[in-house]
């Protein structure tokens, strides 16, 4: 679907001709009403919430990107000879909407997968309750994939929920319950995707004191509070969910809750990864086995492990990574991180950073930026995969940046996207992958009917 078409068919569906006219009434009443004017002064509500509302329909691009700070469009490094071979899949928001993008080596893009939230859920206004409806394409993202060899890819629509989309970008299920960040395989046809638990479904003891349910739920602009961890089927059905709340209360740690409420009382275990530990992990730390969960909360700084049965806390640490993404296990046991780090504290420069973590001693060390040219940030989101070579691919979100480094600092593959003149697009995951991994060989997909 082109964009001019997408646009048609996001304010026929809202209705936008309706709500100008019925809006033009709001402002006349509203300005009278400013004026004093009786009985107009009920209608200056009305008036705000319709200058709101038309500034959400007319928007050309989501809040959630931001300004251009790594200038250049499309591959602008390449040392072929140092380079990892492969294709790498984007994910994010990009020119012409939320997507996809398959790229090669050389940058040159391969396939694309639109994902397009109201053509996924045409019936979004039946099917969830009107504050997890966006109001238009530039009010959602999309955050978390996991590819099938099939061509089809698993993602997430942040906070609203999951789908499976064909090679040409067809639903082949969905699931309306809330997931969003990640989506972890399991190695038998199943995922393990981080969820949200209703906070009305939620035990009164696990509200702060003072707060009802009704008091949170006005909190939020999307489901939030209660983080759960979803086992998901093949065919996209919840199979066990495990209450990451629940946990953290239950495992006595009153300093991380006390710290994450004081943040943010609507989201304090926010879940950004999941990861599956390994039984080189499991041989580092007493008492975790093999198959448990290890997960990042950001608001509490902290990476745990649950069990993935009940959701028992066995082990956690809290920093010194600040607002962390993205915890790796590697092959040896250790604990790769992506630490985003705060420009809110002190007056000096905090650059994001990749630490590793020995679990069985607490001790990190920094793996890049190794030089002062290496830096690179964002405050949000942000991914990395070590690769094959011993290289890292890391994804510089809010610059709408992935590139590839060597162990020793040195960029040897740089590719970056604008948005527009202005801003950046928004890389929220990417990966690198063997050139043979898709049993697909050829992307041609028939039109899209508009």
């Amino acid at each position: 679907m082109s964009d001019e078409v997408g646009e048609k068919a996001v304010s026929e569906r809202r209705g936008l001709g309706r709500y100008v006219h019925i809006g033009a009434w709001f402002v006349l009443g509203g300005l009278l009403g400013a004026l004093g004017s009786f009985p107009f002064g009920m209608l200056e509500r009305g008036f705000n919430s319709t200058v709101f509302m038309f500034a959400e329909l007319t928007r050309s691009r989501s809040d959630i990107l931001a300004p251009i700070t790594r200038p250049g469009d499309g591959l602008v490094t390449s040392s072929p000879g140092d380079v990892q071979p492969g294709i790498t899949l984007i994910q994010g928001t990009m020119p012409g909407g939320t997507q996809i993008r398959l790229i090669d080596i050389a940058g040159e893009e391969l396939h694309r997968w639109n994902a397009d939230f109201f053509e996924a859920w045409p019936d979004a206004d039946d099917v969830f309750p009107a504050n997890r409806v966006p109001k238009s394409r530039f009010n959602y993202f999309i955050q978390g994939m996991h590819p099938l060899r099939d061509g089809s890819i698993i993602m997430n629509f942040g906070d609203l929920g999951a789908i499976r989309l064909d090679a040409c970008s067809n639903v082949v299920w969905r699931s309306d319950r809330p997931m969003h960040h990640s989506v972890t395989p399991t190695g038998d046809g199943r995922f393990w995707i981080p969820g949200h638990i209703s906070v009305f479904d939620t035990p009164a003891e696990y509200l702060p004191r003072g707060y009802t349910a009704e008091d949170i739920q006005e909190m939020l602009t999307e489901d939030g509070y209660n983080n759960s961890l979803l086992l998901v089927t093949a065919d996209g059905e919840v199979e066990r969910e495990i209450s990451v709340l629940e946990s953290v209360f239950d495992a006595g740690l009153e300093h991380a809750l006390y710290s994450s409420l004081q943040e943010t009382a609507s989201d304090p275990t926010h879940v950004n990864d999941i990861e599956i530990v390994t039984p080189e992990l499991a041989a580092r730390i007493d008492g975790v086995e093999e198959g448990d969960l290890l997960i990042s909360i950001r608001e509490m700084h902290m990476l745990a492990i649950l069990d993935e049965h009940d959701g028992r806390l066995k082990w956690y640490q809290q920093g010194p990574w600040v607002r962390q993404h993205d915890p790796d296990i590697t092959p040896a046991g250790m604990i790769d991180v992506f630490n985003n780090r705060s420009r809110l504290i002190g007056a000096t420069v905090r650059d994001s950073q990749i630490v590793r973590l020995d679990p069985a001693t607490g001790e990190t060390v920094t793996l890049h930026p190794v030089a002062e040219d290496d830096r690179f940030y964002t405050r949000i989101m942000g991914e990395h995969q070590l690769l094959g070579n011993g290289n890292r691919l890391i994804i510089e979100s809010l610059a709408g940046r992935v590139f590839e480094t060597t162990p020793e600092g040195e960029v040897v593959w740089d590719y970056r996207l604008q948005y527009d003149d202005e801003y950046a697009s928004l890389f929220s995951y990417a990966m690198r992958l063997p050139e043979n991994y898709f049993e697909e060989e050829d992307w041609t997909c028939p039109p899209q009917a508009e």
